[in-house]
This record gives structure tokens, sequence and C-alpha cells, in this order.
């Protein structure tokens, strides 16, 4: 066992074979575990059924789990009237999820979006999201070109933001870190499944991503771009579709939509997206950000400047995803390079 900042970190290793009875057994307990899932071409987070829907075999998930903790539409608020008195009912979040099979970065992703929603006023249905949320990842064995995890300070086998980290190691064998009481507590209900472990060194069992750019460069320098002419010319494919924040797992744009009746009706808050023309859009009819430069701009010193300066932290984590979904071919890691080479 290990000391990590100040608790105790454990090693495990569980049989792959005995992962169907890991996950039945979860399901029996009333949990709600989410797995990757195959559809098509695309890869996407769902609630267990049976070992076979399961999907190991892929780079990343088209679409990130952040709506385990921020749901893509969710019910804030709802009222009813009854008997002449409005009666205003908020949303109760009891059932515990799991998370299975979320990259590393995934993981440093919601811890992000989490610290976004529980700064200074915290958010009430994310804290209760995140409380009773266990994330389970799987360090990466495999890579493709558009993954740049290194180049922001992470890396295949991080555990930063992890319940449990496993890695398979071959023989048929998962090497489970323990890394939070939230792990602990559900290895300790399956304890029957796992066996103890030493600590061994991972890096020879997980994928090996090269550096794209220097990121300590950029976040140094980044502020000396905001004129470049880059911007213009590097956004002229975007169509504005918002795609990219929609994937991420770090965007956290949202808007506030109300649907009701003068008998009852609901408050939503939806996603959205800096990069639509109409996201900064005033009342007065002012848009401060009236064209897509100026919002292809805004998302990337977001990423790498001013959550850096409102949070000391990049939000991005180099999974690749709005480049694999880009319509328009945009390549985030091609357009850093650009403008530092300018």
């Amino acid at each position: 066992m290990k000391i990590l900042s100040g608790k105790i970190m454990n090693y495990k290793t569980l049989k792959i074979d005995n992962l169907d009875l890991f996950f039945n057994e979860i399901k029996k307990s009333g949990k709600n575990l989410l797995v990757p899932k195959k559809k098509g071409k695309t890869t996407y987070f769902s609630s267990f059924i049976n070992i076979n829907d399961v999907e190991f075999n892929y780079i990343q998930t088209t679409i990130s789990p952040k709506s385990a903790l921020f749901p893509k539409v969710e019910e804030l608020i709802s009222f009813k009237k009854d008997d002449g008195t409005y009666v205003v009912t908020e949303p109760s979040i009891e059932k515990e999820t799991i998370v299975f099979g979320l990259r590393p970065c995934d993981a440093v992703g919601l811890e992000y979006l989490s610290n976004f929603f529980l700064n200074e006023k915290s958010d009430f249905t994310v804290r209760l999201r995140k409380e009773n949320t266990t994330l389970i990842t799987l360090a990466c064995k495999n890579f493709d070109e558009n993954c740049f995890c290194t180049s922001v300070g992470l890396s295949p086998a991080s555990i930063k933001g992890s319940d449990i980290c496993l890695t398979d190691i071959g023989n048929g064998l998962f090497y489970a870190e323990i890394i939070t009481d939230k792990g602990e507590k559900l290895i300790a209900e399956h304890s029957a499944l796992f066996s103890n472990a030493e600590k061994i060194n991972k890096e020879s069992y997980v994928a090996q991503v090269p550096l794209k750019f220097d990121s300590d460069n950029l976040i140094k320098n980044i502020k000396n771009y905001y004129n470049s002419e880059k911007w213009t010319i590097n956004s002229l494919p975007c169509l504005g579709c918002g795609a990219c924040a929609f994937v991420c797992p770090t965007c956290t744009c949202f808007n506030i939509e109300d649907e009701a009746n003068p008998v009852c009706g609901t408050r939503l808050r939806c996603w959205d997206s800096c990069a639509f023309g109409i996201f900064t859009l005033h009342a007065s009819g002012h848009n401060p950000r009236p064209i897509q430069s100026n919002r292809w701009r805004h998302r990337v010193l977001h990423k790498f400047g001013y959550s850096v300066t409102n949070m000391d932290t990049l939000s991005c984590v180099g999974c690749g995803r709005c480049i694999r979904v880009c319509p328009a071919g945009m390549n985030i890691i091609e357009q850093i390079l650009d403008l530092q080479e300018a």
C-alpha cells in the first residue's frame, strides 16, 4: 500500500473473466452502471445490460461521459398548480452511478467540470451527482493520431480524477489502483472478485503517446496571440455547429429554458456552445463575438488561457474528440502549432 495525499492507496488484481460477475453484482445492487457500447461507428456510454454489449476495443468513446454529472438536458425545478396554490419541486438524485471504461483523460475532464460547477457557489445537482458517482477508468493500450494527452501534462495511465484505475497487464488480469474512498467502498462490496497485489510500473503496459506541442510554452505566450490573423484564417472552415463542444468532456456552456403554461411547467438546463452565433447575443441586439473567428478564438483561449487564469488548470485533456467529430476537418493540434510558429 502507498500513502497518496494523506490517503492509503491500495493495489489489487481482477481477472478479466470476472468482469461479468462484477457488472452483474453492481446491477443487482440497484446501482446504475454505465459502460461503453458500440452502435455502428459510434461508441457511447449506456446502462449495462449484459457483458456482450460492452465494447472494449476502442480508442475513445465518441461522446464523453460528462452527462453522468452534467446531463444534456436536465430538469432544475418543476411547478404545478394544486387547489389554487403553486407547488415547486426540485429534483432528487439518490441513485448511485458507476461509470466503467472511461479513459484517464475523461476522468481528469470530469474533475475539471465538477470543480467548475462546485467553485464559488456550488451547483446543487452537479454536487449530488458527483457525490453519487464512482469512476472506473481503463488505462489506454492504444492511441491514434488525434490523441494528445501527453501534450497537456497527462498520460494514458493517469489516475487523477479516477476512483479506480484498471490496467490490462496481460495473462487475463487487470491491475487495479484504488485511489479514493469511493473506490475503496466499491472494492470492499465486491472483495471476493479482487486479489491483493503490489505496486507495479504500468508504463510498459500502456500506450506511448508522443508530444505534439509544448503546453507550457503555449500557456506562457497565448495572450500574445490574441490579435493574430491566424484566428481568421484558421476559423474559415468552422460551421459553428457546436459538435466540438458537445463531445468535449470539459465544455460547460448551458442555456436555461422554461417550458410552462398557467397550470404546470419545468425549468430546463440544456447544453449550449460558444460556437453558436447567438450564444453571446444580447437582448439589445449587440453581439460581442459577432463573427466565427471571434468565437473560435474564445474557445481556444478558454482551453489554454482563461481556465489557467481562473482555475489554475488547462481545460483541455487531449482526448482528441473535437478533431474526430469536426465535419470541416478542423484540427486543434495543427492550429496550435500554426499559432506558435506564427
